[in-house]
């Protein structure tokens, strides 16, 4: 629920303004995050590679962010980053070189949990944990948090106030797209302010960008969207979310650009949906990010982002119990 939306898009899906365009001092808000989390902790491999396997697989943290960070570098775009506890305990250096490089740190949780597999207790648990790692690792205020496999939902809707109470500045959790296994397809494909339920607390929400066509968003902000379907997409997305005066936020996976990963006990799906477009993903990133400038951190437009979230409204995930 909505209390002030947004008017709806074009349904034909061209880059036609579907609300009065608002302008930023820093123009076009767009914005790379990268969550960074080893090839072994994907949800693919939960049921096949537990936690208890971990060690039993090498760690290839390190050689990918060394080519993310040189990417970034030769492009002149500063990203986002969402370390895991687990990774950030075991490289205590990465979460730190990111900063001093000029990007941004913030949480992905600690043991990439989905939040369907936690409580309000273990999740805050969870979260203020790697918080206060990251913080004192980098020397820094953590402002960001996402969930794992974009697990805030209707049903982990008490995940907002956990959030809140965690001093968390924005979540970038919930993705307005329809899919079997997360999403909220009714909230709105700009920034605004989340509530679990109504009268809660709320925190200001950056969603991944999508590209409205017919009416639906589809998914073109990164991920297994950018390595099974074609680049254009995404660009076309980029365009119609700059025309429309709303961010454009894209997302990938450390993992994603390293081909070379040795191959988990995955079922058909899971290896299709993770080691399909592995070798074009690098150079695919590196034309998005010169066809377009103005790349920041979320952090660095947090202040933008914000107005823009003031004039959407608040979005409620559920409606408080009748006594």
């Amino acid at each position: 629920m909505l209390s002030q939306a947004p008017a709806a898009p074009d349904p034909t899906g061209s880059p036609t303004p579907a609300a009065p365009r608002t302008n930023t001092p820093g123009g076009p808000i767009r914005c790379v995050s990268i969550d960074v989390e080893e090839y072994f902790q994907i949800e693919a491999a939960h049921q096949t590679v537990g936690r208890e396997h971990w060690d039993d697989w090498p760690s290839r943290v390190r050689r990918n962010m060394d080519l993310l960070l040189d990417l970034f570098d030769r492009t002149g775009c500063r990203a986002t980053f969402f370390f895991l506890g687990s990774v950030a305990e075991r490289h205590p250096d990465l979460a730190r070189r990111c900063v001093d490089l000029g990007h941004e740190v913030a949480s992905h949780g600690s043991m990439h949990d989905r939040l369907h597999r936690l409580t309000p207790e273990t999740m805050r648990q969870d979260v203020t944990g790697c918080k206060r790692l990251l913080e004192d690792q980098t020397g820094g205020a953590v402002l960001g948090y996402r969930s794992p496999s974009w697990s805030l939902t209707r049903d982990t809707a008490w995940g907002v106030e956990v959030l809140a109470e965690a001093g968390f500045k924005y979540d970038a959790s919930v993705y307005p797209v329809r899919h079997p296994a997360y999403g909220v397809p009714e909230a709105p494909d700009r920034p605004y302010y989340l509530c679990g339920v109504e009268g809660g607390a709320r925190i200001l929400e950056v969603p991944p960008l999508t590209w409205r066509v017919m009416s639906r968003n589809l998914p073109v902000a990164g991920g297994g969207y950018f390595r099974l379907l074609p680049k254009s997409l995404m660009m076309r997305g980029l365009s119609q979310a700059a025309a429309q005066g709303r961010p454009g936020v894209l997302y990938f996976h450390r993992w994603e650009f390293d081909p070379d990963m040795p191959r988990l006990p995955l079922n058909l799906t899971g290896r299709v949906r993770t080691y399909t477009g592995l070798r074009s993903a690098r150079a695919g990133l590196e034309k998005v990010l010169r066809s377009f400038d103005g790349w920041s951190t979320i952090g660095g437009r947090l202040n933008e982002i914000e107005r823009l979230a003031e004039s959407a409204g608040v979005f409620t995930l559920r409606r408080r119990a009748a006594a």
